[in-house]
């Protein structure tokens, strides 16, 4: 453990608390918060988030008002006892067998704001069908698959008291290798109901306020003659006498990190090795289950969107190529997929209204980046909603390496709009009597949990509007496949040139770059069915290379002996564009 920050997977949460997130459209872009929702405690917002039983009762209620359009299952439990829900939503008799969005919500606990988005969007899909005829034309076509609260036992911490920001699900974990599980967990030292951060002063210490903001701390630099005086840590006690503050939280494994793409073993809050929880484990077979997903959407801690992820050529290990076995697995989206990301941002912050640049969580094990580079999708993520302040050049913190670090603004912009919107949500820095610490100054202080990953109720409708909009686009521009200019040609005796252009009327691609490397999920494939002829060039079964979309075509044909007047079908069929055939008769022309 690093003894210069007691408690250090505690101390990880805190600096991810005070990270700059989520999606503001609308007022809220420009750092402004309706009268109503300025002040005031956040207790008495929490009547319009969710918890475990409301969030059930809610999806419940939306599949008994439309039962032909909802499906739930239940894909795993928690360790906590808390289901974690799947809503299908679509018509017709093959809803599982078509182009499909997987809408991923709250794997990272304090997301609560995921949460309500995923809602929100099942709600305006179902109450759409029977207004809007693109929404129902949309759901015949197209299926959604809505995850809500994949990480329910740490979204329950909202509701409890006091308020303790929790990523981690219920399951009983040693992290300090004492034999005991968690034993030492966080503690509300001043009795204000959250618990937050908190300093020790020590000559040794290599922490400092921030000179732009006191209530920011970080890490001195010593070669510009910065000195620290103080050392941090979450609010806490030494629990177990082992010189430790609360090393050894409540909970086992953060899901947002658990999934196997750059997981980092030992990590705190990792878990003991990727798909270790039963949550983030369901997720990898609901993709094994449903191959028809075509395209992610990520409502967390992560950004692709704001900032689009880029090709990066890098070397491998050794210098070999990337992608290979001896270079090591992908860093960076493939080239062919990088327009793919650059547009869909285009679309995203005009959909949405969306202004600022969130910070985004760091890809480790994360499901965004697992459903790319593991699972062949293109995934896209947004925090859905974050604090937006307008940042001042002249500040000595106003970039990396100029009096701070990245994660340091992004603390300062939070609390600067928090000290405009959401005071109470704040507590400076304010001492007080630490048994473990006597004769040192202790102060307790910071942003309260949970305030800096969701807006204040009064916005929570702006929010989840614009996010749904902006789901209905992505489900609209699934690929599709078509046939087109299906012909027959007489060559010869009882020989006919048979040729068909298959199209994507979609607009993503029947298959991303990385999913045509990882031949995950598989090309369309092409059958030729035959009714006593034979062929006599061209293969029966053809695997077809990716077709972009917006109605870009790939032609296929086969000379075929037969009888005049007999059929052939031509059949296309892709796990994640859907499905075509086309009956023709062979006829002397």
């Amino acid at each position: 453990m690093n003894r210069d920050i007691p408690g250090r997977s505690a101390h990880w949460r805190w600096r991810r608390l005070l990270a700059a997130v989520a999606l503001v459209p609308l007022a809220l872009a420009a750092g402004v918060v309706p009268a109503e929702a300025q002040g005031g405690d956040w207790r008495a917002e929490q009547a319009r988030y969710r918890n475990h039983a409301r969030l059930t009762r809610a999806i419940d209620s939306l599949r008994r008002a439309h039962p032909q359009l909802i499906q739930v299952s239940e894909i795993a439990t928690s360790p906590g006892g808390r289901a974690v829900h799947a809503v299908r939503i679509g018509t017709g008799d093959d809803v599982d067998s078509r182009p499909a969005l997987l809408l991923l919500a709250n794997a990272y606990g304090p997301h609560l704001v995921g949460s309500e988005i995923a809602v929100a969007a099942i709600a305006d899909l179902t109450g759409g069908a029977t207004s809007d005829t693109a929404v129902a034309s949309l759901l015949r076509r197209a299926t959604i698959y809505v995850i809500p609260r994949l990480n329910p036992d740490a979204a329950e911490a909202f509701f409890a008291s006091p308020l303790v920001e929790r990523i981690r699900n219920a399951e009983p974990f040693d992290d300090d290798s004492d034999g005991r599980t968690d034993e030492d967990d966080l503690v509300d030292l001043n009795g204000d109901g959250v618990v937050t951060a908190m300093r020790v002063q020590d000559p040794a210490g290599d922490w400092m306020s921030d000179p732009d903001e006191p209530l920011v701390m970080r890490r001195a630099d010593r070669s510009k003659g910065e000195s620290g005086g103080w050392k941090l840590m979450v609010e806490s006690r030494d629990m177990d006498d082992d010189g430790a503050m609360g090393e050894d939280p409540a909970g086992g494994t953060d899901i947002s990190r658990n999934f196997s793409n750059a997981y980092r073993f030992f990590a705190p809050g990792a878990g003991t090795h990727s798909f270790s929880s039963v949550e983030a484990r369901a997720v990898a077979e609901f993709y094994v289950t449903h191959p028809n997903i075509a395209v992610v959407y990520v409502l967390g801690q992560h950004d692709n969107l704001m900032t689009p992820w880029e090709f990066r050529r890098q070397a491998g290990i050794g210098g070999n190529p990337q992608g290979t076995s001896a270079g090591g697995p992908f860093s960076s989206i493939l080239a062919q997929d990088a327009p793919y990301y650059a547009e869909m941002s285009r679309r995203y912050k005009s959909s949405t209204g969306a202004t600022g640049s969130p910070s985004s969580g760091a890809l480790e094990g994360d499901p965004a980046s697992h459903a790319y580079f593991d699972m062949g999708r293109l995934a896209f993520a947004s925090r859905g909603w974050w604090p937006v302040v307008a940042r001042d050049s002249a500040a000595r913190g106003a970039g990396a390496g100029a009096g701070g670090s990245s994660a340091a603004n992004d603390q300062k912009n939070t609390i600067k709009w928090l000290r405009a919107n959401r005071p109470s949500m704040v507590t400076e820095w304010t001492p007080v009597t630490h048994p473990d610490f006597p004769g040192q100054v202790v102060e307790v202080g910071g942003v309260h949990p949970f305030a800096a990953w969701n807006p204040p109720a009064a916005a929570l409708d702006s929010v989840t509007r614009a996010q749904s909009l902006f789901v209905r686009e992505l489900a609209s521009l699934l690929p599709r496949l078509t046939l087109r200019n299906v012909r027959v040609e007489h060559v010869g005796d009882r020989v006919y040139r048979v040729t068909a252009q298959l199209g994507n009327d979609g607009y993503f691609p029947t298959q991303s770059a990385i999913g045509a490397r990882a031949q995950w999920p598989r090309r369309v494939r092409v059958d030729l069915e035959l009714q006593g002829q034979s062929i006599a060039s061209g293969r029966k079964v053809q695997m077809i290379s990716p077709i972009a979309g917006s109605g870009a075509t790939t032609e296929v044909s086969w000379l075929v002996v037969g009888a005049a007047g007999s059929s052939v079908t031509v059949k296309a069929e892709s796990p994640v564009a859907g499905s075509v055939s086309r009956t023709i008769t062979l006829q002397a022309r």
